[in-house]
């Protein structure tokens, strides 16, 4: 042997790891807790690439339920010997009486079997289970839903949207993530301005008595109440603007949010989400819903939706609860929750492309009573009574009543299929003078129910006015719209492109309006989620067959508004397929429109600066009429020369000009608009508002 080779720190290296190289038979700390595979050396690759410490731990051994060590059976949990000696009767329907016992009552409607205990409910209405439920001893047999039994070791920290539906094996103390007293109150009071207006799902008195209670001692609140406090924190922030966060809290919008949104999925985990028959776990969940509408893509949450929707249906949310012995307070809540689920629903439904669920035919729960939340009371025993002018509900009863209407237009089966609540609308088989007669009467409905009563002064009322009045035109464009038109070579009549104008143009004032009223802004965080897409498109394709110049410089005024605070609001995200062809087609626009003023010797209207942008960063976009040269009218109105630096605009790409059909002969090619909206619902980047 070489004597050299005695210090040599690789041949000793050799020496003494030869009889490592024994993979180990299970995986390394922390692939086990990525939930990632293990190449098992020693150290494994994962913790090389990350530099990490490489630590193999033998994992306990997994026992059978209810056995100890040695394999006796053991003693039941603490949790079920308390149960048995509270034994919870279970009925077809309970009534609950002033000392708070359960007792049987007749079910009046339906088949189905309502369970109650402790605040915690499921509705049973398959056969099996409600042939045999009154064999059940305990309700808690039924209901399952204790977050601490024994299941297997999942991964933890999981840092995806996903990770509120895998269960803790123990409960996480959370009380370091929540913020101080003063940061709960003043988050409180953001949710109560900006969130729950557009809401209504949570008892105002009632649940701020009970974070009065738990700020007071938080280890010690609930875990339902406490996903509900989370998921407030989340929808609070997301609702403020930045500057005023960092005025409040002293710390970024960004860095916040993430604090609070692993809060907010421990907590969920805590409360064992997929298990759960508590109502304020589902009213934490859908006010989660909302909030990861800033962060999440759209797919996500549908299909999240589809958890919500399956945890409402197990808890008997879908079913009145006047027909099932619950109490007048639990029944309008309930009502309130299930049909705030159903427009969260419908709308990500709708960003996806996609129908939205098929609503069962079981249900029977009454709409919500037009009633504030000082009308109800935990200990009423008579409904209150409704109110015939405007209350805390006018846009949650606004927003349903659409919903209601459309469910009604699409039970015709007039489209003959199964593609959603605007099939029918959307479907050539349905006569214009049909469409027109039943959009009017929503009209004359929105106008008498809720709009006459409107005070523009009033946030709530002026929000509610550009909603119902949107959403009005929304449905006449959709049911006049080219792309009902199968044959692209079909010319449409003028009297049919002035409809379809029309209710393009109002559609962006009102999406205008909303942007910039003072008096709504608090409300951005949701109307920056309804982007008028189809109608920009429209009046863009079809500006230069308009003769009215009044006309053409309110549509370049608008856009530039609309598109502008939307990639001011988009930021990184406004790079996608879409904002390519959108820029495409505004620039291609706005040289017809400057030719046409030179060629008419008519002044244009302003550039708008993100016109200007566009211009300055994507110059070879092609001209919407090559052989003809387009020079600029020389005037105090020529776009900038130099883009304003506020603007995130996207970089000339080549693959822009594959977006030719854009100002091709009309009629626009509606499929390839259809698909980029696709995309870019698809597309949407996570954290898009905090860059």
């Amino acid at each position: 042997m070489d004597p050299s080779s005695a210090n040599n720190p690789l041949n000793g290296a050799r020496a003494t790891d030869s009889p490592s190289k024994q993979l180990t038979p299970f995986s390394c700390v922390v692939c086990h807790k990525r939930k990632v595979k293990c190449d098992r050396k020693e150290p494994c690759s994962n913790c090389a690439k990350a530099s990490v410490e490489c630590v193999y731990r033998a994992p306990p051994p997994r026992r059978k339920r209810g056995l100890e060590p040695n394999g006796d059976v053991s003693q039941q949990p603490a949790k079920s010997l308390k149960r048995n000696a509270e034994p919870s009767r279970i009925t077809p329907t309970t009534h609950r009486s002033p000392d708070g016992e359960e007792r049987a009552g007749p079910e009046r409607n339906g088949s189905g079997r309502m369970i109650m205990k402790d605040g915690n409910s499921i509705y049973l209405e398959n056969n099996l289970w409600t042939s045999v439920s009154n064999e059940l001893p305990n309700a808690s047999d039924v209901l399952g839903d204790v977050s601490d039994t024994d299941s297997d070791d999942l991964a933890q920290d999981v840092d995806d949207e996903y990770a509120i539906l895998s269960p803790s094996t123990t409960r996480k103390v959370l009380a370091e993530l929540h913020p101080t007293p003063l940061h709960i109150f003043k988050l409180w009071q953001a949710f109560l301005e900006n969130v729950n207006p557009l809401t209504k799902v949570i008892h105002v008195p009632t649940l701020q008595q009970q974070i009065l209670e738990a700020m007071s001692d938080l280890p010690r609140a609930s875990k339902e109440l406490e996903a509900l406090m989370f998921a407030i924190y989340c929808i609070a922030l997301v609702s403020m603007e930045q500057s005023d966060v960092e005025k409040s809290f002293g710390e970024s919008k960004k860095v916040l949010l993430s604090k609070y949104k692993k809060g907010a999925q421990q907590a969920f985990k805590n409360a064992a989400l997929l298990r759960t028959s508590s109502l304020t776990v589902l009213q934490a969940f859908m006010l989660y819903l909302l909030c990861m509408r800033a962060f999440s893509d759209p797919h996500t949450i549908w299909t999240l939706c589809g958890i919500a929707t399956r945890i409402a249906q197990r808890i008997g949310v879908h079913r009145d609860g006047s027909n099932h012995g619950l109490s007048v307070f639990e029944t309008e809540m309930r009502r309130r929750v299930w049909f705030q689920l159903m427009i969260i629903d419908a709308t990500s439904a709708q960003f996806c492309g996609v129908a939205s669920s098929t609503v069962p035919t079981s249900i029977d729960i009454q709409p919500p009573m037009n009633a504030n939340d000082s009308d109800l009371d935990p200990r009423m025993t008579e409904p209150a009574c409704e109110k015939q002018g405007p209350t805390e509900m006018i846009f949650v009863l606004a927003r349903s009543g659409l919903g209601q209407w459309l469910r009604r237009l699409s039970s015709t089966g007039v489209s003959g299929d199964n593609t959603g609540p605007w099939a029918n609308l959307s479907s050539s088989s349905m006569p214009l003078h049909e469409k027109d007669k039943t959009i009017d009467e929503l009209e004359e409905f929105m106008e008498s129910r809720f709009l006459r009563y409107c005070d523009k002064s009033i946030p709530l009322h002026m929000v509610t006015r550009l909603m119902a009045r949107s959403a009005v035109h929304y449905t006449r464009l959709m049911a006049h719209h080219p792309r009902q038109y199968r044959d692209q070579n079909i010319r449409i009549s003028p009297a049919e492109k002035n409809i379809i104008f029309e209710s393009a143009l109002k559609m962006t004032k009102y999406a205008d309006h909303a942007q910039n009223n003072p008096v709504v802004r608090r409300f951005s965080w949701h109307t920056v989620n309804h982007m008028p897409w189809d109608a920009i498109i429209f009046m863009l394709s079809e500006l230069r067959n308009r003769t009215d110049p009044e006309e053409k410089s309110t549509v370049w005024q608008l856009i530039g508004n609309v598109y502008s605070q939307h990639i001011l609001e988009s930021g990184k995200k406004a790079s996608t397929p879409l904002h390519l062809a959108i820029e495409s087609l505004i620039i291609k626009a706005w040289r017809a429109y400057i030719g046409e003023c030179n060629l008419k010797r008519r002044t244009p209207t302003p550039c708008p600066t993100i016109v200007a942008s566009l211009l300055a960063n994507r110059p070879n976009v092609p001209d919407p009429q090559p052989a003809e040269r387009i020079v600029e009218f020389e005037s105090d109105a020529e776009p900038h020369a130099q883009p304003s630096h506020e603007f995130p605009t996207s970089h000339f790409d080549p693959e822009a000009e594959k977006f030719d059909f854009m100002m091709g002969d009309s009629p626009v090619d509606w499929n390839e608009w259809d698909n980029l909206l696709n995309q870019f619902q698809s597309s949407l980047a996570d954290d898009t508002f905090m860059t």
